[in-house]
């Protein structure tokens, strides 16, 4: 499954928060055929779960009023080498280096997605030949695509009814091939037709969870959304909903919101039980990042703020061991992908500027990080 959707509301997330508030300039046009700078300024990693692919979106200024502006980058070998793409047509947006790109998911080398934050609406964009083109993804006349989410072998997406960009009804469910080109649409049940749940994938198995004020619910499908199975779900004290990172159909990583800060679950029986895996909360403004990288594994990096000489643990044992093994002493990290237990990458920020920015790849599980040049 594409690590990157079950990021949507992860990593990626607050990687845009990072830079948006960094406030260097803004986007005006996109041509990834543009010769990279010098020294671009990395801003947003995505990878694909289970592969070795991590795409890179960079800029080649830190303040661009004219001219191109980003440019995307594919790297299979952590980064010794890249492979230069296209994006997806952009705007500028104030505040962000990113312009309006809300979100980049890929599910393999070759499909991928694209969320274009207007100032109403959500648009998506689709690409079946590895970013080379991009076309606008739409599953029918009047419907909102509200989240999309890959796995191994199709697509789904939540749709609804919307007026603005958030005020809609009718929440639904729809699935179809990596493509996009053709959907099925069905319904949800009455309690998820309103909206408000986080959902999540893998294979043909799904997930919709909802914590906060209210009793917290999970809902599960077997069947790729047909029917749904509804369960009380153990309270994690998120404000809203938990973004669930699925590794298979029973292993889950839970990212939960809680306010300011962060917590961390795991779960060995499809969301029935958790396991609190940090001892302390993380800082959701603090500079770190989550990245599950299998069922058995994931890195969680606390940031500058942790008062301890090593930032970066490994979690194990189903949640219940977590060992510090390395340190990136970052003031902010953007973005933390690792495309197997050794390699990863990561963007660091030094000083809570988005052109401070660069490249920091590790090849032995995170214990010791150099800097990387993009090409």
């Amino acid at each position: 499954m594409a690590k990157t959707l079950t990021r949507s509301m992860r990593i990626v997330v607050a990687a845009f928060a990072v830079i948006a508030a960094a406030s260097l300039g803004t986007i005006h046009v996109v041509n990834a055929a543009t010769p990279p700078p010098s020294r671009a300024i990395p801003l947003l990693l995505t990878g694909v779960a289970g592969t070795p692919l991590t795409f890179v979106v960079s800029t080649n200024r830190s303040e661009c009023g004219y001219g191109p502006c980003l440019q995307l980058q594919r790297t299979s070998d952590n980064a010794d080498h890249f492979t230069t793409l296209h994006l997806p047509p952009i705007s500028k947006a104030r505040g962000s280096l990113l312009g309006d790109l809300g979100e980049l998911i890929f599910a393999n080398s070759k499909d991928g997605y694209a969320l274009i934050n207007t100032t109403k609406s959500f648009v998506w964009y689709a690409t079946t030949d590895g970013a080379q083109s991009w076309h606008p993804l739409v599953i029918a006349t009047g419907e909102t695509i509200q989240q999309l989410i890959p796995t191994r072998g199709g697509l789904y997406a939540v749709i609804a009814h919307c007026v603005k960009e958030y005020t809609c009804t009718d929440f639904r469910i729809a699935r179809s091939t990596l493509t996009a080109n053709r959907w099925t649409v069905g319904a949800l049940p009455a309690t998820l037709s309103k909206g408000g749940y986080a959902f999540a994938a893998f294979d043909s198995m799904l997930w919709a969870n909802r914590q906060g004020p209210h009793v917290p619910l999970l809902f599960t499908s077997r069947n790729e959304g047909r029917t749904f199975t509804q369960s009380s779900a153990p309270a994690l004290a998120s404000v809203n909903a938990c973004g669930l990172t699925p590794m298979s159909a029973n292993a889950l990583w839970a990212e939960c919101p809680t306010g300011m800060f962060v917590s961390f679950f795991y779960s060995v029986n499809a969301g029935v039980n958790w396991t609190a895996i940090s001892r302390y909360e993380f800082a959701g403004t603090g500079g770190g990042a989550f990245d599950p990288v299998s069922s058995s594994l994931s890195y969680l990096d606390f940031g500058p703020y942790t008062g301890r000489s090593k930032d970066l643990y490994a979690v194990t044992d189903s949640g219940h061991k977590m060992v510090a093994i390395g340190n990136l002493a970052c003031e902010s990290t953007n973005g933390l992908v690792f495309s197997n237990p050794k390699l990863g990458l990561a963007i660091c920020q030094k000083n809570g500027l988005a052109a401070s920015a660069y490249l920091l790849r590790t090849s032995d599980g995170g214990r010791v990080w150099t800097k990387s040049n993009l090409s």
